[in-house]
């Protein structure tokens, strides 16, 4: 790490670490903040968030926009850390019908349920190191040893880690020292439940914070990217800057990932916060804009749908499956019969139409037979940005 380029001690201080190294801590929040410089950008997120709460309420059923949202995130926020599997792949695993997931699949269900299972928490916990480390916990469970196990899950870390460079030596920044890891945390948790009656205006700029916070502790020896983003998505609902979790910004910060991180090492070496916050309010912009367009699609392919299946059939079942397929594109024919309260063949007879129709289509080499809808899974999904 390049001790000359940080300079700027109102965000932070070097203390030594292994190998005659020196680690950069960051300095606690809040910092100073030119308001005057950030507050177009600041201001221009919150009229696209306000929209995007506007655009959510036309749904019938907002988790047929949820769920692929977080599934979008889990794929991306997982790929920005080397972790790859497919939609597909995912689909099926969430399902339980894909019985031999490798762990990069295995990585991203476990992002799912981190993300499910830490918003559950905060409907009675704040934010904390509880929840932080929960959501890590579940992150890297289950996953061999060359993944996850030997991370200590839900653990923060005991030994020195750095980012960049396969040795320390060539480290491009080494965030706190394990003994300076705790009251870091501390000082975020702090911060995070701090008594205070504030504006959206200062909610959306902890979002910034925050992030750029956890990002620099680097509290876990993996993993900490995707606990950083999944705690975006976290705080705005928990915050009340969103009734519905929506916001995920995975995909945004992948398609300007260098400017990311250039971004976050600039608060570092040159307490350069504007910057920062700028950029990630930027990126809120985009990422609202991309979901309002996804729920347009959604709203006009959910009415193509039901117009079809009502000119293709009187009963309602199908219906009630193309509902649930927006919310979950794979089905089998007894989740389809428990779904409905039919009888097997009934169901059968019902995915059956929807085939007919053009709806769906059978996963090939699955057993039970599966179906899903292609067309589905690409509209729910936000566009890749330009």
């Amino acid at each position: 790490m390049r001790n000359s380029e940080f300079l700027s001690t109102e965000a932070g201080s070097l203390v030594p670490t292994i190998g005659n190294q020196q680690a950069f801590v960051p300095a606690p929040l809040p910092p100073p903040l030119a308001l005057a410089d950030i507050a177009t950008t600041v201001g221009e997120a919150l009229q696209k968030l306000g929209e995007l709460k506007g655009a959510c309420r036309r749904l019938t059923n907002p988790y047929i926009l949820v769920r692929p949202l977080q599934r979008n995130e889990a794929l991306t926020s997982s790929a920005m850390e080397g972790t790859f599997t497919t939609d597909s792949h995912l689909l099926l695993a969430e399902a339980g019908l894909e019985l031999e997931s490798d762990d990069s699949t295995k990585e991203v269900v476990n992002y799912l349920s981190a993300l499910n299972t830490s918003l559950d928490l905060l409907r009675e916990l704040p934010i904390s190191h509880r929840v932080i480390k929960k959501a890590h916990e579940i992150l890297l469970s289950g996953l061999s040893s060359q993944r996850g196990a030997q991370k200590r899950p839900g653990e923060y870390k005991r030994d020195q880690n750095w980012i960049g460079g396969r040795t320390i030596d060539a480290a491009r920044y080494i965030p706190p020292p394990p003994a300076e890891t705790q009251k870091c945390m501390d000082d975020l948790e702090r911060y995070l439940n701090r008594e205070t009656d504030y504006s959206a205006f200062n909610k959306l700029i902890d979002l910034a914070l925050v992030h750029y916070q956890i990002e620099a502790i680097h509290p876990f020896a993996d993993g900490n990217g995707r606990v950083g983003r999944m705690l975006i998505s976290l705080m705005a609902v928990h915050n009340g800057l969103l009734d519905m979790p929506i916001l995920y910004i995975s995909p945004a910060m992948e398609h300007h990932k260098d400017e990311y991180i250039d971004k976050m090492y600039n608060v570092s070496t040159k307490g350069d916060w504007t910057g920062w916050v700028k950029f990630f309010t930027e990126r809120i912009c985009e990422t609202c804009t991309s979901t309002i367009t996804a729920i347009d699609r959604i709203i006009s392919l959910q009415e193509n749908f039901r117009l079809r299946a009502t000119t293709a059939s009187r009963s309602s079942n199908p219906l009630t499956i193309i509902d649930y397929l927006f919310e979950r594109p794979v089905i089998t024919v007894t989740e389809a019969a428990d779904k409905l309260g039919v009888t097997y063949a009934a169901a059968r007879s019902t995915i059956d139409k929807l085939i007919e129709i053009g709806i769906v289509v059978e996963l090939p080499g699955l057993y039970p037979k599966a179906y899903y809808s292609p067309t589905i899974m690409q509209v729910s999904r936000p566009q890749p940005l330009t």
